[in-house]
């Protein structure tokens, strides 16, 4: 298929004339000031926009910025934010055109954000906000045309070597900032991010970030191996049990696809139905024996208060299912209905602990079943990529992207940051998405 047609990393349409990438500009990479300026963002998304010397509770952010000035520095930061991802976006903004119009249930979450933004809970919030997911989407779509799959990876290696090293120093040099003790886990690292399971979130996809990557020098090759220990002790001393839990869930299937790669086709569907088993025992053992299941988590029979949140929480849903309250729109602290939830629960919130349920929150039916669609689309890709691709480098992108959509999933069943405006690991479920779709489109016949 022509390339025109249909991007790739490796093989992409420029403003102005078609490039290949050759192995001179590969040796390049980092000579480019444009890949240096791109870490200025992502790494602005992967503190999820908070300052590494603020230790106050996420769930009071609402609250901590009602005051004028408050909003006025929070949609400051967002316009700013909101800026420099057009600025990468302009400069190839032929190609991220063209993306946008490929990945289209991708390109519709932001504009549906935008579009049902007159029927928000605070419309200025839901506008602010909606604007730096629609710039973060565009900044996904610039980087999947401009890099190859493996200058990605070291892009998000050199990003996750730094932040998760920065979070391991402050945990021991300045444990001020760098424990959660505005969480009630004094023992806790956080690091510099914004708490402690955030910290186990963003540990894990680094890990398989470091893994998937293959290194093109030995310095990067030692790199390579000092963030997957890196990571492995910030995930241990995050004391995240959905952390150590999904730890566990990537290790096998990381073994499991490296066990099959270089046997018969077949065998990764035989792998999967292994995969999907193994996922049915662990469901059959918290159905039957979830007793058991809590204690070796650390959890109690309602999942930490999760179950009563949920309970509340679908009560507000029922008020308002196709349209929800507004995206980032609901959880406003002390306002609105997320106040009732809070008087039900009595302790504050800034999510549902859920990524499915604070997507009907805000928007209702509608962006769930864009979600739903996008899950659904990446897993139907990321197999039929895996049983008709027979390419390694090809094979090794798919497993990659099938890694994220899968840990994602699983998150955001008693987290939340699907779609969140400033989280990198929403940045890196739609790179998935995204990189699945691609690969998936170029197994076509021309």
């Amino acid at each position: 298929m022509a390339t025109s047609q249909i991007l790739r990393p490796a093989a992409i349409v420029d403003d102005s004339k078609k490039t290949v990438h050759t192995t001179k500009e590969l040796n390049s990479f980092w000579s480019r000031a444009s890949t240096w300026g791109l870490l200025l963002p992502l790494l602005y998304f992967a503190l999820d926009g908070v300052s590494p010397f603020v230790n106050s509770g996420v769930a009071m952010r609402a609250v901590s910025t009602s005051s004028s000035g408050g909003v006025l520095m929070d949609r400051l930061s967002n316009v700013l934010i909101f800026g420099s991802c057009m600025y990468f976006v302009i400069r190839r903004h032929r190609s991220v055109r063209l993306l946008s119009f490929q990945m289209k249930l991708v390109s519709i979450f932001p504009i549906l954000v935008l579009f049902l933004s007159p029927v928000s809970q605070q419309i200025t919030r839901t506008l602010s906000s909606g604007i730096v997911l629609l710039g973060g989407v565009l900044l996904i779509f610039y980087i999947m045309s401009r890099y190859t799959f493996n200058e990605m990876l070291e892009l998000l290696l050199v990003l996750g070597t730094g932040t998760i090293m920065a979070s391991i120093l402050f945990a021991i040099a300045l444990p001020q900032y760098g424990l959660d003790l505005m969480g009630g886990h004094s023992t806790a690292w956080k690091g510099i991010f914004s708490a402690k399971n955030y910290l186990g979130n963003m540990a894990l996809f680094f890990l398989t970030v470091a893994v998937s990557y293959r290194p093109r020098t030995n310095f990067l090759k030692s790199l390579r191996s000092s963030q997957i220990l890196f990571c492995l002790i910030a995930i241990a001393f995050s004391h995240a049990a959905t952390g150590y839990m999904l730890t566990v869930v990537y290790i096998v299937y990381a073994v499991t696809l490296k066990t099959v790669r270089d046997f018969r086709k077949k065998d990764y569907f035989v792998a999967f139905i292994l995969l999907f088993v193994a996922f049915a025992a662990v469901i059959a053992v918290i159905i039957l024996q979830p007793d058991f299941l809590f204690k070796l988590l650390g959890k109690d029979a309602t999942l930490t208060g999760r179950t009563e949140i949920w309970e509340a929480v679908l009560g507000s849903i029922a008020k308002r299912p196709l349209f929800g309250y507004g995206y980032q729109a609901f959880w406003l602290g002390f306002k609105g209905e997320s106040y009732r939830i809070i008087l039900t629960v009595t302790w504050a919130l800034a999510q549902a602990q859920n990524g499915f349920l604070d997507v009907l929150l805000e928007l209702g039916i509608a962006g769930l079943s864009i979600v739903l669609l996008l899950f659904g689309f990446a897993f139907r890709d990321g197999i039929t990529c895996l049983l008709r691709s027979y390419d390694e480098e090809h094979l090794r992108a798919v497993e990659w992207y099938l890694a994220i959509i899968i840990l994602t999933l699983i998150y955001n069943l008693d987290e939340s940051f699907l779609f969140e405006p400033r989280h990198l690991g929403s940045m890196m479920f739609v790179i998935a998405c995204v990189g699945l779709k691609m690969e998936h489109m170029h197994l076509r016949p021309v």
